[in-house]
């Protein structure tokens, strides 16, 4: 009895001991401050130290700063992509002249070399005109015809036999001579390689037939 009483005064003491040091640990939680999710977070992995977001006090709320958008266009960016379009737009709408004044050509022209001159200007700006197509879809450009390609062609549409022959090598003369002296300026001012390498390549193609149609003049004279 006396060893049982001993037992149960022993294990009094030890809940005693463990309850003394249960409210001890409660004290001294309540005096520390919280431990914080990023303090966690270094006593995981000290050598990792995280990078908090700053944030600005704005009125009542806290905002937190939030990477710059990028920089719009610069005015000079934008009109370089307008003239660009404009480029584009310009010689497609010479090419569609000059296919429908060369297709009546082929079927009203009296002369065998002016036939021939006809076909070439056909085939040339109609393969011009699919570069241009291409890179218009490539940038965003709406392509039309101007009304001014449609009442030349109906003032040749009127005329017949050598009349026609000199007005068709009159007319095909001054529009490649007006398109070669306008590209090459723009050829200059352009800053888009894609345009430039455009005209590079048509330029030697609308010069030649500025040749031969002053060439054919000659003789239409003769």
């Amino acid at each position: 009895m006396e060893k049982l009483q001993n037992s149960k005064a022993s294990r009094g003491l030890v809940i005693a001991a463990v309850v003394a040091a249960l409210v001890g640990a409660c004290s001294t939680a309540r005096q520390q401050p919280p431990v914080t999710n990023t303090q966690a977070s270094l006593a995981k992995s000290p050598g990792a130290a995280l990078q908090p977001i700053p944030k600005e006090p704005k009125g009542n709320r806290v905002v937190n700063r939030a990477i710059p958008p990028p920089p719009a266009l610069s005015d000079k960016e934008g009109s370089s992509n307008k003239s660009s379009k404009t480029i584009l737009v310009q010689i497609h709408q010479a090419n569609l002249k000059e296919i429908a004044i060369a297709k009546m050509a082929e079927e009203k022209a009296s002369s065998s070399e002016v036939q021939a001159y006809a076909e070439q200007l056909v085939e040339d700006h109609a393969n011009a005109d699919n570069m241009v197509n291409a890179m218009a879809q490539k940038s965003g450009a709406r392509l039309h015809q101007s009304a001014q390609g449609k009442v030349i062609v109906q003032e040749l549409a009127s005329s017949s036999g050598a009349e026609f022959d000199r007005l068709f090598l009159r007319q095909t003369k001054a529009d490649h001579e007006r398109l070669i002296r306008e590209l090459q300026q723009e050829r200059e001012d352009a800053s888009n390689d894609d345009v430039e390498a455009l005209i590079d390549k048509l330029l030697p193609i609308f010069e030649q037939h500025h040749d031969l149609a002053q060439i054919l003049m000659k003789k239409e004279q003769a």
